[in-house]
């Protein structure tokens, strides 16, 4: 017999904050549909809503290595053993007591809770392990040239693939071959909930126009020189920077008074700039497999923000921010609102299979 109530496991990378965000909101889904959730994170707990677990319909366990000091994720310090299993892997290493105890927390887990679905959003070292232990898997479809053996091993094994873009950006050429598993369910942003915070439009002045900068949480290339050198360059608009040190509960609302967003091409950050409407100028950090450049392109395409390819000059600005300004992005066609509730259907219809399976079994 298995218990009324389906059971969900979730595993979020560390780096920046968008993997948690998103874990965070599919699990609300999942709870507000009857899932036990629990999400295991790489990331060490930051902010105010970490510390609040009766805050959250699911369970949270943080499952950093040893602190992330350096030595545990880079090259630097007592090296790693054979990291990538002589290339078969991303990050694997041997002698590693992190690394292990990591893997020995899901595994714990997995034997005491029985879930009929884990979500993987990203890492395929936990993808592969988790199938390992006999359970399916879904994991999320990251943009860019993703067509190295590891990850398609890591998709090639998936029950479902969640794509965290809307249909009309297609399924790209590295997930071709698993397009019957691929669900395209739009961009999903934390705050796509019936509660969330208002971006609230203010008058605009046209002697005094507004820039919100939004810089994503997983690092960048950009300099607070060259952000000065870009503000000299652009008389008669104000800048506000959001992201990086500056914290902001409310980034919606901050945006919504703005004229222009500039930002990353982060996946959350712009289906964050989807709810608020906003015309947008895009700048991609530098990623692995070139992520970001991936989701501007996909964006522009479909003409809801301008892509800048490389770092504008400062004096290019003026131009760039007129041009954007006069754009009327149709931002609905990014489909967020509902995005985590279509992720969260995909994952429930597996449970209902992998139950179903069990039963049959009993």
């Amino acid at each position: 017999m298995t218990s009324e109530q389906p059971v969900v496991g979730m595993y979020s990378h560390h780096q920046g904050s968008g993997h948690l965000h998103r874990c965070r909101t599919i699990a609300c889904e999942l709870a507000a549909r009857g899932a036990k959730v629990t999400i295991f994170s790489s990331a060490i707990p930051r902010t105010a809503y970490d510390s609040a677990p009766d805050r959250r319909p699911y369970e949270e366990r943080f499952i950093p290595l040893d602190v992330d000091r350096a030595e545990d994720v880079s090259t630097q310090g007592p090296p790693a053993e054979d990291p990538t299993a002589h290339g078969t892997l991303h990050w694997a290493p041997t002698d590693h007591p992190g690394y292990t105890r990591r893997m020995l927390a899901l595994a714990a887990w997995v034997a005491e809770n029985h879930p009929e679905v884990f979500y993987v959003d990203v890492s395929v070292e936990v993808a592969l392990f988790i199938r390992l232990l006999g359970i399916p898997v879904v994991t999320l479809a990251m943009p860019g040239q993703r067509v190295d053996r590891t990850h398609q091993m890591a998709y090639k094994q998936a029950a479902a693939i969640i794509a965290a873009w809307p249909e009309d950006v297609g399924v790209p050429a590295h997930l071709q071959e698993y397009r019957n598993v691929v669900s395209c369910v739009g961009g999903i942003s934390r705050f796509d909930t019936p509660t969330r915070p208002t971006a609230k439009d203010t008058p605009r002045d046209i002697s005094a126009r507004r820039v919100v900068v939004l810089q994503g949480a997983g690092g960048t290339q950009w300099t607070e020189k060259y952000w000065i050198d870009v503000q000299r360059a652009c008389p008669g608009w104000t800048f506000n920077f959001l992201g990086g040190r500056v914290f902001s509960d409310n980034p919606l609302r901050d945006m919504g008074g703005a004229d222009v967003v500039v930002s990353a091409a982060g996946q959350n950050s712009v289906a964050d700039i989807a709810l608020t409407g906003k015309p947008c100028i895009l700048i991609p950090q530098d990623r692995a497999f070139h992520e970001q450049h991936a989701t501007a392109s996909a964006v522009a395409r479909l003409g809801l923000a301008l892509q800048c390819a490389d770092l504008p000059e400062p004096h290019e600005f003026p131009s760039l921010l007129e041009q954007a300004v006069s754009m009327n992005p149709e931002w609905v066609l990014w489909r967020v609102e509902g995005a985590a509730r279509r992720a969260a259907c995909v994952i429930l219809e597996l449970c209902s299979s992998a139950r179903l399976g069990k039963e049959n079994w009993t």
